[in-house]
């Protein structure tokens, strides 16, 4: 199932792949599914120093559903109860996922609070991330990655918790430096805006928490936690 965008910069992102996973976690079992984006203005200049056995865009942007069976409500698990636990597995789970494509993911920078529009509240993680270009994007004799950020967002939905974030770079290829713009605030904005508005397992509004507006820039005590 691709999850829908909703929010008026949805236009420059377009869906590159979905896929569906399942773990077990004690007695249940997780399933996971994920639509991964591609940013559309600058796709075609990324698309060039993109290793082919790498999926996931530099400039990217990715949503995922968990749903549980037993469902969390069956066992007496409520999902905002249990964000706090849920949020540090999801986003190491998630690190994997990227370790697994080829990225190192390594220091976690800052780890915030989420504050949707729906006014539910969850938890939004930064990571250090080098990201590897292929060959050719790099200058001769050094090392071919390209320092970006992984932003990993974790939230309590009606039945279970949703994941989404995406991978942005914090500097340009060698190869692409006068045909890419970097602009990380700009980057960081746009994806915490379009995260705050997805529609992944929809609460009503008497679900909905009512909070304060917080950012991913925003550090908090748990900000000791590691990938």
């Amino acid at each position: 199932m691709t999850t829908e965008l909703a929010h008026p910069d949805d236009a420059d992102w377009r869906v590159v792949g979905t896929r569906t996973d399942s773990s077990r976690i004690a007695l249940a079992t997780v399933r996971a599914e994920t639509t991964l984006y591609e940013h559309v203005p600058s796709a075609d200049s990324l698309e060039a120093v993109q290793p082919p056995e790498i999926d996931v865009p530099l400039r990217s942007l990715f949503a995922i559903e968990l749903s549980f069976s037993p469902s969390l409500s069956a066992v007496g698990i409520s999902p905002d109860a249990g964000i706090d636990l849920a949020a540090p597995k999801a986003k190491s789970q998630f690190v994997a996922t990227l370790e697994d494509e080829g990225l190192d993911v390594g220091e976690q920078k800052r780890v915030g609070r989420l504050s949707r529009e729906d006014g539910t509240e969850g938890r939004w993680y930064v990571l250090e991330t080098a990201y590897p270009v292929a060959a050719g994007a790099a200058d001769e004799g050094e090392r071919p990655t390209v320092a970006a950020e992984t932003h990993v967002a974790v939230w309590p939905t009606a039945e279970s918790f949703a994941v989404a974030g995406g991978v942005l770079p914090l500097e340009a290829p060698p190869a692409l430096e006068s045909g890419l713009e970097v602009d990380v605030e700009r980057d960081q904005q746009r994806l915490l805006d379009v995260v705050r508005a997805l529609e992944i397992g929809e609460r009503s509004e008497d679900e909905s928490a009512d909070v304060g507006d917080a950012g991913p820039g925003e550090d908090d005590t748990a900000a000791g936690d590691g990938a």
